[in-house]
């Protein structure tokens, strides 16, 4: 199993990177991880997102599923010949799609005839070609939820998505290989009293606790706008992560450097 960081900026536009997008691949499958701003533009490079076996939203906030919309322009139009992009939404999802074809003036079934929409139940396991998703109960200011991919071999991807503090997460991704953890704020005091960020400390503090070791392969990486930290996710590491894992040569530091943001809402 593969993972590429597509995207893992804010609901702030950033020059450095899109907003959420996570490529996660096995040898006969492709998943992507939400689907914010400039994503679909930025995984063009990796692969050609009409090949997708199936895009998965965390929540329905626009930084991670907004550029669904700009997807639906690279796949055939009604009445052309081509397999639909299973999108699987979170409950209410649908409905928040089909108002969004309204407000950008498209016809009411704009989605539907080039995705197949599902709403998941998060307390069922989904089955994605050879890659097993299960879902994991974020602390957001809407619903939200992350989720942990296994393969057949074994191997576990452990992704918050946006969160507060969330033991429920640190349950669930113990033993994870790799641990995804947002990391929004630069300092709690900028978070709504009811949690809904982490700060890169916190992010960097969920994997060791979640794992007997994050040395090796297993691997922590900060994501989503301030990802960058002076303190590394293990001893050696670079302190703001790895993009891809497993790394093709060696350990990979981000691709761009990522600014800090004291964003409050999203």
């Amino acid at each position: 199993m593969r993972l590429t960081v597509i995207g893992s900026g804010t609901s702030q536009p950033q020059a450095e990177t899109p907003a959420s997008g996570l490529l996660v691949e096995s040898d006969s499958t492709a998943l992507l991880v939400d689907c914010g701003q400039g994503v679909v533009r930025e995984l063009l490079a990796v692969r050609d997102p009409r090949d997708l076996d199936a895009i998965v939203i965390g929540h329905m906030h626009a930084d991670h599923y907004i550029d669904l919309v700009s997807l639906r322009y690279l796949l055939p139009w009604e009445g052309v010949a081509g397999a639909h992009v299973p999108v699987l939404l979170p409950p209410g999802g649908k409905a928040r799609l089909d108002a969004l074809a309204t407000a950008i003036s498209e016809r009411p079934n704009f989605f539907d005839d080039a995705y197949s929409l599902l709403e998941y139940d998060p307390a069922h396991r989904l089955h994605v070609g050879d890659l097993t998703i299960t879902f994991v109960q974020g602390r957001h200011y809407v619903p939200a939820w992350g989720c942990v991919i296994t393969d057949e071999a074994g191997a576990r991807i452990a992704i918050s998505g946006d969160t507060g503090p969330n033991e429920a997460f640190v349950t669930a991704a113990r033993g994870a290989d790799v641990v995804v953890a947002e990391a929004t704020l630069t300092s709690a005091e900028f978070d709504d009293p009811r949690r809904g960020h982490l700060t890169p400390e916190e992010a960097l503090d969920r994997p060791g606790r979640s794992s007997s070791s994050i040395s090796g392969p297993s691997s922590a990486i900060g994501s989503t706008g301030c990802a960058r930290s002076d303190r590394a996710p293990w001893p050696g590491a670079p302190g703001c992560g790895w993009r891809s894992w497993p790394p093709t040569a060696g350990p990979m530091p981000w691709h761009r450097p990522l600014r800090r943001h004291s964003r409050r809402r999203r």
